[in-house]
């Protein structure tokens, strides 16, 4: 089972982009805060969230907003500048909620639900073809 639930606050403007076929795709950063640690630290976690939620993060979320995500782990592998094989850990998110809202001042409605969407994450595997 890899299933994840935080709750944590937006460290940076969501960022919105596009799959080649269209899917809209939003990055997040989420602090959490470790309030069992002596020394107040947090935990930084990256988030992707697709489809009709990532439109949404970016109309709604800002920078300092609480919010909720349930999802999934994923570990990805890269090397640095240096030559050091990184495993970085990050959230495929499969529902978000909206724990805080923008002031009224700034023109934005709420949505009225959390959109929840079972997703599959797009893959960079060869289509099969039909025999």
């Amino acid at each position: 089972m890899n299933s994840v639930n935080i709750i944590g606050r937006v460290v940076r403007e969501p960022v919105i982009k596009s799959t080649n076929e269209g899917i809209p795709i939003c990055e997040l950063r989420i602090a959490i805060d470790d309030n069992h640690s002596k020394d107040d630290r947090s935990d930084f976690i990256n988030v992707t969230v697709f489809g009709a939620q990532a439109n949404l993060c970016e109309r709604y979320l800002r920078k300092g907003f609480l919010t909720g995500i349930s999802g999934r782990i994923r570990t990805e592998i890269y090397t640095d500048k240096e030559g050091v094989n990184r495993y970085p850990v990050k959230i495929t998110a499969d529902r978000i909620q909206f724990l805080q809202w923008p002031d009224r001042n700034e023109n934005r409605e709420p949505p009225e639900q959390t959109i929840s969407e079972p997703f599959e994450e797009p893959t960079n595997e060869p289509l099969e073809e039909a025999v």
